[in-house]
């Protein structure tokens, strides 16, 4: 690998910015250092057959083992802040940039993949910045220890070398094909977690169906753990393979150095001695050093995944948030107009995979909402409701046709402020942690609570968030909506909001609240099956196969 197109490399050089050099030279200072310990020592030991180790010598020992203390403590440290910084920044970076893109492009991509690049992998980056740090202080030590041997002989520094070089050389190859083999293993292990996922998230279904049970562990989770654990297996046998060769050759040299240089190479007893010592205390930091190469592949192929999901964001945020991406979403978002009217004229958009074929299609002629109005949508499943729920929003730009926002063009409102006139509750909703966008206090959210019946139910916090625990699903739905209605937004839209309600807040809701929401001047866009409530809304609107099929009046007409 080449160590300038290093992503790792490149990533820690950004974050160090200019204490580059100084790293470099802290890393060069710490190998020197600690290399003239190793020089101390063998002084010392010369010393010994004589009249004993010196003060002097014992003190400059000291002095060389505080000075490489103190820079190596410095270069691991600094880099491990550098590495964490960089890999947060990397991922708060992605982050914003996925929230720029479309809602279409985001239902394609695979959330569990997206949420471990972002959340998993930091510390091995953090690990792997302190390994290349010792590595780099162990090569200069080593190389000052080469150079010593060099002065002690020629002829056994050489060999030394030789025998290193070809040893180093087969591990790195049995690391490269180590690498290889990871990249198989984890596309079988990604394939296992899928189906496990299913498990997961099907388990009501499995625990209902035998057959689909037998089927999901006979046909998908046991064939698929046999192919992920043979893929495992065969990785772990050639990574078992690298450190065995490695631990036997560490104790290889040394046994040519002290059986056979002497008698090939005609090398005295003293020089022997010298290597010996030199080459002991240069196996410790080459092991470093080779236990950093298969750690920097690992790296490797996780920035590249997280490099190769930045370009496929790029290509995908929309125009109209490109801007706030790039400034990780600073700033205050663009105040809507009051809403009058909305018209949709010929508009359409249709879902494609992600080889372009056309899945479903939705085309609506003529659409008009006016403010204050109750707008009920029905249909079969499939018919397009949602899909055209989220193309009024906006979150679903339509690919033709034109949309008229109190008499003007949507293009001259802008995409941002638009889609800031809705507050929307969708079937798959999500509460969030935090009170987010929210310019009330804690009693506009216990007055809303107290409207839901969750009074009681639901703890509101100093800033106006609230917990989320402990709610049936008809009272999540319920916290669901005030959050919507904590926003003032003048059009809501509903998905089926009704669907988990029991019976008594069902009528309460269609009745009631609707009413009281219009009143405020609210409009409302509810896709809705319950058609003993059809009679509250203003209109009523039937969907099929993506269109319109039919319109009928509400109330209005009474």
């Amino acid at each position: 690998m080449n160590l300038q197109d290093s992503r790792f490399i490149t990533l820690l050089r950004q974050q160090a910015g200019p204490e580059t050099r100084r790293l470099v030279y802290a890393c060069l200072g710490a190998g020197v250092t600690q290399g003239l310990a190793v020089f101390s020592v063998l002084s010392g030991l010369e010393e010994l057959s004589g009249d004993g180790v010196t003060v002097r010598t014992f003190l400059f020992f000291v002095l060389c083992l505080y000075a490489f203390y103190r820079l190596f403590h410095y270069i691991t440290e600094k880099v491990a802040q550098l590495a964490l910084r960089g890999i947060m920044e990397k991922r708060i970076r992605l982050a914003a940039k996925l929230r720029g893109i479309s809602l279409e492009r985001f239902g394609r991509m695979r959330a569990e993949r997206i949420q471990a690049l972002l959340i998993d992998g930091q510390e091995m980056v953090v690990e792997a910045a302190r390994m290349l740090m010792a590595a780099t202080a162990n090569s200069v030590m080593m190389v000052v220890a080469m150079g010593r041997m060099f002065t002690t002989s020629f002829a056994g520094a050489c060999g030394v070398m030789l025998v290193m070089a070809a040893g180093l050389g087969l591990f790195l190859w049995i690391v490269h094909s180590v690498n290889s083999l990871m990249v198989t293993a984890r596309q079988a292990e990604a394939e296992f977690s899928s189906d496990l996922r299913d498990l997961l998230e099907g388990f009501q279904h499995l625990k209902l169906h035998l057959g689909k049970t037998v089927d999901l562990f006979q046909r998908w989770l046991l064939p698929g753990l046999g192919r992920a654990s043979a893929a495992r297996d065969d990785t772990e046998r050639r990574h078992a393979l690298g450190i065995s060769f490695f631990a036997v050759f560490n104790l290889l040299i040394l046994g040519l150095i002290l059986f056979l240089m002497p008698r090939l190479l005609s090398i005295d007893a003293k020089s022997v001695t010298t290597l010996l010592v030199l080459v002991m205390f240069s196996l410790s930091p080459l092991m470093s050093l080779v236990g950093f190469v298969p750690m920097l592949g690992k790296v490797e192929l996780s920035l590249a995944e997280l490099d190769d999901l930045e370009r496929r964001l790029d290509a995908e945020i929309e125009a109209c948030e490109r801007d706030r991406v790039a400034t990780l979403w600073a700033g205050p978002a663009p105040a809507a107009p009051r809403f009058e009217s909305l018209v949709l004229r010929d508009v359409r958009f249709e879902h494609r995979d992600d080889a372009g074929a056309p899945l479903f299609s939705v085309a609506v002629p003529e659409f008009e909402l006016r403010r204050g109005e109750i707008v009920f949508l029905c249909g079969g499943n499939g018919a397009g409701k949602t899909t055209f729920m989220r193309m009024l929003s906006g979150l679903y730009p339509p690919q033709s046709g034109s949309v008229l926002v109190n008499g003007g063009p949507l293009e001259a409102l802008g995409l941002e402020a638009y889609r800031n006139l809705f507050s929307t509750v969708p079937s798959d909703f999500h509460l969030f942690r935090h009170a987010l966008g929210l310019r009330c206090g804690p009693e506009r959210v216990r007055e809303l609570l107290a409207l839901m019946r969750l009074t009681g139910k639901v703890n509101v916090a100093a800033d106006g968030s609230y917990s989320i625990r402990n709610l049936s699903a008809g009272q999540r739905k319920r916290l669901a909506l005030v959050s919507a209605l904590l926003e003032e937004r003048d059009v809501c839209l509903f998905d089926e909001v009704a669907a988990d309600f029991d019976p008594e807040f069902r009528r309460f809701f269609y009745e009631e609240l609707l009413a009281m929401l219009q009143a405020e001047g609210k409009t409302i866009l509810a896709i809705s099956h319950d058609d003993r409530y059809f009679s509250c809304a203003d209109r009523v609107i039937h969907m099929a196969d993506g269109t319109f099929n039919a319109t009928e009046p509400g109330r209005a007409a009474g």
